[in-house]
């Protein structure tokens, strides 16, 4: 039998190293989730979320914040975007995520808790923060707010790059006129208002002329607001907040909206103003939203360590905001190889298991190091040895 021949899944298959944020074609999503190995750890870390998600379901809550750490290689980032699928509506090839995890999990309690989650009415928004801020540079960074919104907007539909124009469509939207606006900014200027708003400067005529003949401006005010909006903007938390909440109650059925927020550690840095401004967005979204709308942040620091090195003042305040706290470590980096690349096939298992208990004695006095050398893993037993072939436990 051909080493090729021995695991239940093609060896030769197209297999991420890295996970990342962004990537989010119907195939790489049904990798995820087909292959997503649940190791002990991340069982406890899952029904830690689930349990905690569920109490905001049940009855209103401030508790809104999620905080996931863990250094690189431990699956931070793939953890979050398995969290989205699992509060998303979605279906991925036919199936719900959720869908994916019963023949992964036995327990009957976890696998309900997602389903309760995986049942309501949510908006699910997933972004790294440091692709989606607008920044002059690194020492210039966009405060918190800002990028919630510009994500928030794109989720809608919404001009994302100009939050002016996204304030003029969600207006136009609330008095029902943006679809007559669209149609007729096609009609004068030949383009679709997608790919003109992004040419604002250059479609002034052809957008003055639309908001003159589809909404309430005169031509004199809508050429005032072309001017002027830009320069007339602007976004507080509290402001963003109540943007939240009432798109929540115009979805109505206990909708949810949940901001999944990837290496927002790497993006505060040691800035204060940044900490202190995500935790005033949580804080203001918890006590707005009443546990309807979610922040899920990943770091490489865990909130202790962030709080404590900017601001030891408000320490308590800002971990205070991030009721749950999963971190995530590499330790059980061998289980998943395991089930992921080198799970067997039964006839393989059969036959691994012979040659084991054949081959004992020479495999030991194969697998020999001299005193001087550090201790290195080798097989247990026959199990291991069938889990882990053609490698060796210390080659992990």
């Amino acid at each position: 039998m051909k080493i090729n021949d021995l695991f239940k899944k093609d060896i030769n298959r197209n297999i991420q190293g890295v996970v990342k944020i962004g990537q989010d074609s119907k195939e790489i999503i049904k990798n995820e989730l087909e292959e997503y190995v649940i190791t002990k750890e991340l069982k406890k870390h899952f029904d830690n979320f689930f349990e905690n998600y569920k109490k905001a379901i049940n009855s209103p809550t401030d508790k809104i914040g999620v905080w996931i750490s863990g250094f690189f290689g431990s699956g931070k980032s793939h953890f979050l975007k398995i969290l989205s699928y699992l509060l998303s509506n979605d279906l991925y090839n036919e199936q719900r995520a959720v869908d994916y995890f019963k023949s992964k999990l036995k327990d009957e309690k976890l696998l309900l808790n997602m389903e309760d989650a995986n049942s309501i009415s949510a908006d699910v928004i997933l972004f790294n923060i440091d692709a989606k801020a607008d920044s002059d540079s690194k020492s210039k960074k966009d405060a918190i707010v800002n990028v919630f919104m510009k994500v928030f907007n794109e989720m809608q539909g919404f001009c994302a790059s100009m939050p002016w124009i996204a304030e003029l469509e969600r207006q136009m939207v609330k008095e029902g006129v943006y679809e007559d606006f669209k149609e007729k900014f096609k009609e004068i200027s030949g383009l679709c208002w997608i790919e003109g708003r992004e040419n604002f400067y250059f479609e002034e005529d052809s957008i003055i002329e639309a908001l003159s003949k589809t909404t309430k401006m005169r031509e004199e005010s809508a050429k005032s607001w072309f001017e002027r909006a830009e320069k007339d903007y602007s976004l507080n938390i509290e402001q963003f907040a109540k943007k939240v909440n009432d798109y929540i109650k115009k979805k109505g059925d206990n909708h949810h909206v949940i901001f999944l927020c990837d290496e927002i550690g790497q993006y505060i840095g040691n800035d204060n103003n940044l900490m202190l401004n995500l935790q005033t967005v949580v804080e203001n979204l918890g006590n707005e939203c009443n546990g309807k709308a979610w922040v899920i942040a990943t770091s490489q620091q865990d909130i202790d360590s962030v709080a404590k090195a900017i601001n030891r003042d408000n320490f308590s305040k800002i971990i205070g905001r991030f009721d749950t706290k999963l971190s995530l470590s590499s330790a059980n980096v061998d289980e998943v190889i395991k089930k992921r690349l080198l799970e067997k096939t039964d006839i393989a298992k059969d036959k691994l298991k012979l040659l084991y208990n054949d081959k004992n004695a020479i495999i030991k006095n194969l697998l020999t190091f001299s005193p001087d050398t550090p201790e290195k893993k080798l097989y247990k037993d026959e199990n291991e040895f069938i889990d882990v072939y053609p490698f060796i436990p210390y080659q992990f």
